[in-house]
């Protein structure tokens, strides 16, 4: 049966991460998933991009709105859920707080994408994993030490979310963050493909300077090793893809990470702890090249 997901976002038409849009297209144009749900801010037009994805993938993309959209999301679910989270951390820790009962029933795993599991106010002092340094070099926004901006504000919240024990797996922006060359890679597939290019170039032409670098400018993932073990829990089936590992994360109500034990008998989560891009980028290309079947 295909593996059920809730994706939590906080896409609007106006402003979003081009990598959501990558990510719903991956779970609609494989056939090992049902996208029960993308869970949506409370406010925003975030309908508007959404709809234009599905129509393009033939497929159908629910859409429910914020912490009661998450609820009875999970209320009306059949099966147990993997719950994809990459904003919208308040609203699922408010849940795995106060309906502790009904998610241990209805979520089989938490996917907590956001964060850094390294400390760049620290230097090398404050390095729990290793990092790519071309990616560091390229993409210094992405490792600032002023956090991740989609984690402001949110901080405490994530926190609960990281330490709560829930079935969590934990894959830290700055460990699995790796850049995809959609434009090469991607031209001319279909339909889709040229809207995702579209959104992407447009995203990107708001943060480079010209049109030219924007049209070739990739887009950084770091959410697939969270849909692969949605299909498949173990982590040793993927090995060749990325590694992840039981571990202990010490993290303060400020977001910040303290220390990550990989060798430890109280492991409080799974950490996706690295990744190879390059076969990633390969997966991730033969699946949204594959032919679409439009839903009748």
């Amino acid at each position: 049966m295909p593996t059920p997901v809730v994706y939590v976002t906080d896409t609007t038409y106006e402003q979003f991460d081009p990598a959501d849009l990558f990510d719903l297209a991956y779970l609609l144009c494989s056939d090992e998933y049902t996208l029960q749900a993308v869970i949506l801010p409370e406010l925003g037009d975030g309908e508007r991009i959404l709809h234009a994805l599905a129509v393009r993938s033939g497929k159908s993309c629910p859409i429910a709105r914020g912490q009661d959209g998450l609820l009875a999301t999970l209320q009306q679910s059949d099966t147990p859920v993997n719950l994809v989270v990459v904003a919208g951390y308040s609203w699922v820790a408010t849940l795995v707080t106060v309906q502790r009962e009904l998610v241990r029933e209805k979520v089989a795993r938490i996917f907590l994408v956001g964060g850094h599991a390294n400390d760049y106010t620290q230097g090398r002092e404050g390095e729990h994993l290793p990092i790519d340094p071309r990616l560091m070099e390229r993409n210094p926004e992405c490792f600032s030490s002023t956090g991740e901006r989609r984690l402001r504000g949110a901080e405490e919240a994530f926190t609960t979310l990281l330490t709560s024990g829930e079935g969590v797996i934990w894959l830290p922006r700055d460990i699995c963050l790796w850049r995809y060359a959609a434009s090469s890679l991607l031209a001319g597939q279909g339909e889709l493909t040229e809207f995702l290019l579209r959104e992407l170039f447009y995203a990107n032409l708001a943060l480079l300077p010209d049109r030219y670098s924007a049209a070739n400018a990739p887009v950084l993932l770091s959410t697939l090793p969270a849909l692969l073990l949605a299909t498949k829990p173990d982590p040793f089936l993927w090995m060749r893809l990325f590694r992840a590992l039981t571990a202990r994360v010490t993290v303060e109500p400020s977001g910040r990470v303290t220390a990550i034990e990989t060798k430890t008998d109280r492991p409080n989560l799974y950490a996706v702890i690295a990744i190879d891009s390059k076969a990633l980028s390969e997966r991730f290309t033969q699946v949204l090249q594959k032919p679409l079947r439009t839903v009748s």
